[in-house]
């Protein structure tokens, strides 16, 4: 019989969202969940946001993004990035992005405490050039097992969901419907560039259903990179990533701005070996990521829940922050 310990979400003020930096750290009145489509449009000045319900001005997020201390965590021996992934770049930008994958089996441990660890599987689009710590946005259809920004429900973390989200340089994170989905399904992730030349559509599909969680955002800044990616997030040991212990995207179609098909020139990249992680190339554009979910590491387990929830009270953390309660979510069918 298998027990959990389900974390107290509403003493919450703060969400985690994956990101190629570690955690982003975003306050919950500034998380909008929808259930349907919507559309963001970004400006110095703010977000324009329209869904079902209307359409709605919000200025930039009141609270600063806050990013994990990345000191802390190598100190506690768990870290949150991007594991392996592989990259194309193209400087003169792309304007559409698909791949498939099958849904692995569920890691065999979601951390030290329940419900801590998550691992996401995407394929995604940044205006990066492919160097790190430079995109202003990243677009991506995201397969996730655990907690996020947009999986709130503790007795929703130890499912597979599929979900397209959108984090704004406004501080302000946008989640599509979240799909649940079980393992060996289909998934595809797609991301289109319209004809205006600036507004993308974002879609995951869950292909036994033909459901999908999508959203559309207008961007000025052309994406020159893309990625499918292996992420983790306060991941304590290799029993943190899918016990299947691999992952391969199919189908992968690249085109430019115009539509015209373009052959990826896929770059290998490896952050963490600690569980043997690699990337496999196949010669008909497959890229297989793999890893060994087996492999046993020594962890110090010390202060665990109060660094993953830094923004959490309790009494064993360095700093009691004050508690607060999750405001009602725009959730719109």
């Amino acid at each position: 019989m298998r027990f959990y310990l389900l974390l107290p979400v509403p003493a919450l003020c703060w969400s985690p969202f994956p990101s190629q930096q570690g955690v982003l750290w975003i306050h919950e009145d500034c998380i909008h969940r929808f259930k349907g489509h919507f559309s963001v449009e970004t400006s110095a000045l703010g977000d324009t946001v329209a869904h079902s319900g209307g359409r709605e001005q919000l200025q930039p997020c009141a609270h600063e993004v806050r990013r994990a201390n990345s000191t802390r965590e190598a100190a506690l021996h768990y870290y949150s990035d991007w594991a392996a992934y592989a990259q194309s770049t193209r400087p003169a930008g792309y304007g559409h992005m698909s791949s498939d994958w099958v849904v692995p089996a569920a890691p065999k441990s979601t951390g030290p405490i329940p419900g801590m660890s998550s691992a996401y599987l995407f394929n995604g689009l940044e205006d990066s050039g492919g160097e790190v710590g430079t995109a202003s946005y990243i677009l991506q259809p995201v397969l996730s097992y655990g907690k996020s920004g947009c999986i709130v429900d503790p007795l929703q973390f130890f499912q597979w969901h599929l979900t397209s989200f959108h984090v704004t340089k406004s501080g302000r994170a946008y989640c599509g419907a979240r799909l649940h989905v079980e393992e060996g399904e289909l998934v595809r992730g797609t991301m289109h560039l319209g004809e205006d030349g600036k507004t993308w559509q974002v879609e995951a599909t869950r292909l036994k259903s033909n459901e999908s969680s999508t959203y559309s955002v207008q961007l000025t800044r052309k994406a020159d990179a893309a990625y499918v990616t292996l992420e983790t997030m306060i991941n304590y040991g290799c029993d943190a990533f899918p016990a299947s212990g691999s992952v391969t995207f199919s189908r992968n179609d690249l085109r430019d701005t115009s539509g015209g098909k373009v052959s990826p020139e896929w770059q290998k990249k490896i952050l963490h070996t600690e569980c043997g992680q690699r990337v496999e190339l196949g010669s008909d554009g497959l890229v297989t990521i793999a890893w060994d979910a087996n492999t046993t590491l020594q962890s110090d387990l010390a202060d665990a829940q109060c660094d993953s929830f830094p923004f959490m009270h309790a009494e064993a953390c360095e700093a009691p922050r004050p508690a607060c309660t999750i405001r009602p979510q725009i959730i719109t069918d």
